[in-house]
């Protein structure tokens, strides 16, 4: 793997460094502060980061912030710090492990392997996720498209959800975008001239 590492104290940096190598990993940097390691993660792309919190420019909380805005990948973070107050800020974040130093070979290989797992789970939820939210937001604006409909052709709910599905099927087009199209019309929908009248609701 392609391991992004960050430490102010060159002497961890380089202990973690060659741990990771002689492992069998690539490691991006060290980077000797927060920010240093927001650029190296732009450029270089790595797999997965192993961050320190207390660090100069930009403190390691918010270098994974930024990192994972931008990029998402799996983050340690291996610090001095236990306090609750550190472990609580890290819970924020998209943070997949929390180590304390000295990092060792029996800690870090399992490390890095359950935040590789957790980070795919997480990936997956939240891919679930963002399509659920897709598909709620698609169903509203096809419900709004069909309350113009229903107020400005005066018919009912069930003819104006057929309008929208045939305008679909005529035009190879999706539903969803028929309904935007409406919307964005305010209702002013054109039919072909062959298409009948769809006559209100009694």
């Amino acid at each position: 793997m392609r391991i992004l590492v960050a430490d102010d104290e060159p002497a961890s940096a380089q202990a973690l460094k060659d741990l990771l190598e002689i492992i069998g990993h690539h490691v991006v940097g060290p980077a000797p502060d927060g920010a240093e390691a927001v650029r190296l993660a732009a450029c270089e792309h790595p797999d997965l980061a192993i961050l320190d919190i207390d660090m100069p420019r930009l403190s390691g909380f918010d270098a994974i912030d930024q990192i994972t805005r931008h990029r998402p990948i799996p983050v340690i973070v291996l610090t001095a710090h236990s306090d609750a107050e550190f472990v609580d800020r890290a819970a924020e974040l998209p943070v997949f492990n929390y180590l304390t130093k000295p990092a060792a070979v029996d800690r870090i290989i399992p490390a890095i392997r359950l935040a590789e797992a957790r980070f795919r789970e997480w990936s997956a939820l939240s891919g679930r996720v963002s399509e659920l939210a897709r598909k709620m937001d698609e169903r509203k604006t096809i419900e709004r498209a069909k309350g113009i409909l229903m107020e400005v052709r005066g018919i009912n709910e069930g003819a104006a959800y057929r309008l929208i599905q045939r305008e679909s099927q005529q035009r190879s087009r999706s539903m969803i975008d028929v309904a935007r199209s409406i919307i964005a019309t305010q209702g002013v929908f054109r039919r072909p001239a062959e298409e009948p009248t769809v006559e209100p609701a009694a």
